[in-house]
């Protein structure tokens, strides 16, 4: 989980808390963190202590889930889900990853309240529940484009 600017990503911590109840670990860092994390992930991928990277960030952490992906796919590690929550900057998914996300606010939302629109659909995407029919999500998969 990769908060954005100032940690200011309301809801964000909490989520990620509730992901690791349900057994998944968890790291909720700032979004300036990521080359430190990638770096991490790459060890930990290459000695098999870790078979799976979901990453998900808002605002600025959005962007950096990608710069993150794409260093990762820079040391050929695939990455199996990036969710994006408003990402402010650029938001090109590299190859290597299989899924995405990207929720933008609609309607009511804005951009601090596009977390809790939509917890319920990142669970989804995270836990592997199911695909999210939320029209509000912009979806790429391997291969397609958004």
């Amino acid at each position: 989980m990769l908060l954005g600017l100032g940690n200011n990503s309301p809801g964000l911590s909490e989520f990620g808390s509730n992901i690791a109840q349900h057994g998944i670990p968890t790291t909720i860092r700032n979004y300036g963190d990521w080359p430190a994390l990638a770096q991490d992930a790459i060890q930990q991928y290459q000695s098999g202590r870790l078979r799976s990277i979901m990453i998900v960030g808002h605002s600025l952490g959005g962007s950096a889930a990608v710069s993150m992906a794409a260093e990762l796919g820079r040391a050929g590690i695939p990455v199996q889900l990036v969710v994006m929550l408003d990402p402010v900057g650029g938001s090109q998914v590299p190859s290597n990853v299989r899924h995405s996300v990207n929720f933008l606010p609609r309607g009511g939302e804005d951009h601090f309240s596009v977390i809790a629109a939509h917890e319920r659909d990142m669970s989804n995407y995270v836990l592997g529940e199911g695909r999210s029919r939320s029209a509000r999500a912009v979806i790429r998969r391997s291969g397609a484009t958004p």
